[in-house]
């Protein structure tokens, strides 16, 4: 016999079955207010830097900030390895990319976070001068030893003097003179980048303040062929070997940094290019959208102070200087504190990839956010310990700041791909909108589902329609919060899941309209 509900019993049974309130809807192609890029999580050196350059250039800190990681990236990738645990551990290579309109000095703030990079570069190559003198010396010696051993075999071909000649010429092969050091690039082909990877133990920079570096990734070299892999396995860390006519390169960790600004009619030009996001290439940038100041600038800011300005350069400079002669990757620990952090950001996570989840429209994306945490995190803490970050675990405050720089650019990466997913799918997603509240009535369509969607919309100017193109649809109205996901039923069986389920706003169509109209 089934108990009756105390009072207290019943007002919570109300509060859980409660729908949770809706938020006015968003005119669709209008931006979010989006996080402010988190300064104070970066190094004491960078942050002021940041701050500084912010200020002279009146541009937002997300611009500068996200270079300066990037500068961060540039300087240790390919000599730090962070392990969470067994089987779990991170290069400190990091990709990003700031979207900014023309006209809002991305160029000024590139050299100025960049330039301590260059000059540590040439500090490198000034060493590497009489090295190479002495090689390229060596390098006589050792070709003549190898003609003197191939002339010996025609001589009296002699087994001794086979092995002689084997011998003389492996060394040969084997001899490298060190080529002059290249920290960072701009405009690079894919198979440039290979070969100074190849050429300096797979460290390269490919840095700049324009969106090149996409026209080169879609086959702006190759005829209109993308060359994805060393931009994939570059960010993975995962072995990258090539076979060529003339030469066989083969780097086992290759360490790439890419950071650029990228204009917002790029992201809708990448859109137009699947093949990006689906071989995972678009998953492994963070991305910041900051709000464009232009219009609202000063005419005559305060510049950077001296003791800013050369703090940063000297702490940068000695970190690639000090980072510079290991060849085996430094491996940074966590505390215990900061395991226990990343592991519960991991599991908070989780839930949110779901199809009722904030994250499953970035899935691929999200997937790696626990990773690019933790990659973030090796990079402040050997901001904070130039030249002995190895003598210490990474601790529970470093973890916390790196996680407050992924809350951020996990923000900022649900506008970028919803401003990938506009244009190819705005059209579309104002018909559901139509189909979802017919003739502006408060007779609107309460739940639908995916398929409904694509089954109603099977087919648009005489082209089909795919479910993929619905899907972005869907998500394009789930973030400007005209319908959001429903939880997804249990599963029972083997048959094809259910599809997605959405319930939609109870907001009349003519409220809509007003909201569109900025009333």
């Amino acid at each position: 016999m089934s108990r009756t509900p105390t009072p207290e019993e019943a007002r919570r049974n109300a509060e859980a079955t409660k729908p949770e309130p809706w938020d006015k809807p968003v005119p669709l192609g209008t931006r979010h207010v989006l996080p402010s890029f988190p300064v104070d999580a970066l190094p004491g050196w960078v942050r002021d830097q940041v701050s500084g350059v912010a200020i002279e250039t009146q541009t937002p800190p997300d611009i500068p900030g996200t270079i300066a990681l990037t500068s961060l990236s540039a300087a240790a990738a390919g000599r730090i390895v962070v392990r969470v645990r067994d089987g779990w551990e991170e290069p400190a290579s990091i990709y990003a990319a700031a979207v900014a309109e023309p006209g809002t000095r991305k160029s000024a703030v590139y050299r100025a976070l960049t330039a301590p990079l260059y000059a540590a570069e040439r500090i490198l190559n000034d060493q590497l001068a009489q090295e190479r003198y002495e090689r390229e010396a060596e390098r006589l010696r050792l070709e003549e030893a190898d003609k003197i051993a191939r002339e010996a075999v025609v001589k009296d071909g002699s087994a001794e003097a086979l092995r002689g000649a084997a011998a003389a010429a492996r060394e040969l092969e084997e001899f490298r003179i060190p080529q002059p050091m290249q920290l960072v690039t701009g405009d690079i082909s894919p198979e440039e980048c290979i070969s100074i990877l190849d050429a300096q133990g797979g460290r390269l920079a490919i840095m700049s303040a324009e969106g090149r570096v996409f026209d080169i990734i879609t086959g702006r070299y190759s005829n209109g062929e993308p060359c994805l892999s060393p931009f994939l396995e570059g960010h993975a860390g995962d072995p990258l070997r090539v076979n060529r006519r003339a030469r066989y390169e083969y780097i086992e960790r290759p360490a790439l940094t890419i950071g650029v600004c990228i204009q917002p009619t790029v992201l809708r030009w990448i859109a137009d290019k699947p093949r990006l996001r689906g071989q995972g290439l678009l998953a492994r940038f963070d991305y910041s959208v900051p709000p464009d100041l232009v219009g609202y600038r000063e005419s005559e800011p305060p510049a950077t102070s001296e003791k800013v300005r050369t703090a940063y350069d000297t702490s940068l400079k000695a970190m690639v200087l000090s980072l510079a002669d290991w060849d085996d990757p430094m491996l940074l620990t966590l505390t215990d504190g900061a395991r226990k952090v990343i592991v519960e950001y991991l599991a908070l996570i989780e839930p949110r990839l779901r199809p009722d989840g904030d994250l499953y429209g970035v899935r691929d994306w999200a997937a790696k956010l626990a990773g690019g945490t933790v990659r973030k995190a090796g990079l402040i803490h050997v901001g904070e310990h130039l030249r002995d970050g190895y003598r210490e675990p990474i601790n529970e405050d470093t973890m916390r700041r790196a996680i407050r720089l992924g809350d951020y650019y996990t923000a900022h990466a649900l506008a970028a791909f919803g401003a990938m997913s506009t244009g190819p799918h705005l059209g579309l997603a104002g018909d559901i909108l139509g189909w979802l509240y017919p003739d502006g009535t408060r007779d609107y369509r309460p739940t639908f589902s995916q398929r409904d969607a694509h089954r109603r919309f099977q087919e648009r100017d005489g082209h089909a329609t795919t479910a993929d193109e619905v899907a972005g649809a869907l998500r394009l109205l789930e973030v400007h919060g005209y319908i959001r996901a429903m939880p997804a039923p249990p599963r029972s069986g083997r048959g094809r899941p259910s599809a997605p389920r959405y319930e939609v706003c109870p907001t009349r169509l003519t409220e809509m309209t007003e909201v569109q109209n900025g009333i």
